[in-house]
């Protein structure tokens, strides 16, 4: 028996998954956080647990390993921890960045547009070979769209609000959340969060929304516009005739339907021919679809 393993490395939790030569799920594990720019020590180290872990459930040999990783956009070095990770499972390994592995999961090998929105954000377009990246470039300097930035830019409202000493829904949002009185209490707690913990809050921020909130609709509609310009970036540097393809993925797209809302209304009105899909859970599944060969 032969088999592949994709893995999807990402910013709170590693899965890998192996499948057969037909394509059908053979074994899963699961482990923690892979983000390597959060703790590239600690996200190997959980990549490699999870590879091995998959591999104890099988018998035969694994003829490929394809491990999609978070901020490995950032980092590089893509040869260099394929080398490592090779090393550790004794299988040939080769690692892309997590928006890639969500690329091949998302357009099954045709050109087109991920838009990836979890604990961060990405946004990458494939148009004859050639790869076009627009953001990504982690929680202080961008993750448009994400669950940490939806929760970051939901705090900064509430701080706003509080200090002008008017009304906001997502004052109370946060000194519930933290158990404080009030906001000003909230600053220290936020602050000791860790970067999953914060993305956390954002699908009760989104459930404010839905509930009519206009404060916390205001934050998902700003985030969905900031994320839509990113996709509209990426259309306007494809090359004449443009593929429209536009798969979405991540915890934020999956869920918030308000926000796929605006974000499609936003571009469309750019891109009218522009269609949107929502991509097949898990990204593990890429590999099936990745005709690249490991370098070791």
């Amino acid at each position: 028996m032969t088999y592949k393993i994709g893995v999807d490395a990402g910013g709170t939790h590693t899965t890998a998954i192996a499948y057969d030569d037909n394509g059908k799920k053979s074994a899963q594990s699961e482990s923690g956080q892979g983000n390597i720019i959060v703790d590239y020590e600690g996200g190997l180290k959980n990549i490699v647990s999870a590879i091995q872990a998959v591999q104890a459930k099988l018998s035969g040999r694994c003829e490929k390993v394809l491990v999609g990783i978070a901020g490995l956009s950032i980092y590089g070095h893509e040869d260099q921890i394929s080398h490592l990770i090779s090393e550790q499972v004794d299988a040939p390994v080769r690692a892309i960045t997590d928006s890639e592995l969500a690329f091949l999961n998302g357009l099954e090998g045709h050109d087109g547009m991920i838009v990836i929105a979890g604990t961060g954000s990405v946004v990458n377009g494939r148009q004859n070979g050639k790869w076009l990246i627009v953001g990504g470039y982690g929680q202080i300097l961008g993750d448009e769209g994400s669950a940490y930035a939806i929760a970051v830019d939901a705090m900064k409202e509430a701080l706003a609000s509080w200090d002008k000493r008017e009304a906001n829904d997502l004052i109370p949002f946060f000194t519930e959340r933290f158990h404080v009185e009030t906001m000003a209490d909230c600053n220290a707690p936020f602050y000791e969060l860790n970067r999953p913990q914060v993305a956390a809050m954002a699908e009760k921020i989104a459930g404010l929304a839905d509930n009519g909130s206009e404060d916390a609709k205001n934050v998902i509609a700003h985030q969905a516009h900031l994320l839509a310009q990113q996709i509209i970036t990426c259309f306007n540097r494809y090359d004449d005739p443009k593929p429209m393809r536009v798969s979405l993925t991540g915890s934020v797209l999956l869920k918030n339907t308000m926000m796929r809302a605006l974000i499609e209304d936003e571009v469309k009105s750019h891109f009218e021919a522009a269609t949107f899909s929502l991509a097949p859970v898990g990204n593990a599944r890429g590999v099936l679809f990745d005709n690249d060969s490991p370098q070791n």
